[in-house]
């Protein structure tokens, strides 16, 4: 009797579990390329983050920015530049990669590998949200 209550407890404790975590809005962006000429063009300048997609609530958003130019992205986070790394954009069968010679440290998950969506003003980094890594969106700044 107390199993079946107990089971009984677990399954609506589990159907009343209503919360939905809506996807980032630019990993839904319809205006991101699949032109490796444009990414190569539109990536080139400076993108301030402004979302971090993890598997934690409400993650903080460190203050970083990535100055892009034709073949090296400095990350500055807080003012101070953390990294510098050369990078080439890879189209794959399925995306755009941004392949970057960053060691692997704390403080640039950023520049480390990751599947690349771009638009004229918004980027989107993906390391694999799909495998519970993190994601992170930047807009171009002006």
């Amino acid at each position: 009797m107390t199993i079946n209550l107990l089971l009984l407890l677990m399954l609506g404790a589990i159907s009343s579990c209503k919360d939905k975590v809506s996807p980032a809005v630019a990993s839904v962006n319809e205006n991101y390329t699949s032109d490796l000429g444009k990414a190569k063009k539109w990536i080139v300048g400076s993108w301030k983050l402004v979302a971090v997609s993890v598997m934690v609530p409400n993650p903080a958003v460190p203050n970083v920015q990535l100055v892009v130019n034709n073949n090296q992205i400095t990350v500055i986070e807080d003012g101070k530049q953390i990294d510098n790394v050369s990078y080439e954009i890879e189209k794959t069968a399925s995306s755009m990669q941004l392949k970057t010679n960053a060691e692997p440290r704390t403080d640039n998950w950023y520049v480390r590998n990751p599947v690349l969506q771009i638009s004229e003003n918004k980027m989107y980094l993906d390391l694999g949200r799909a495998a519970d890594l993190p994601a992170f969106d930047f807009e171009r700044v002006k």
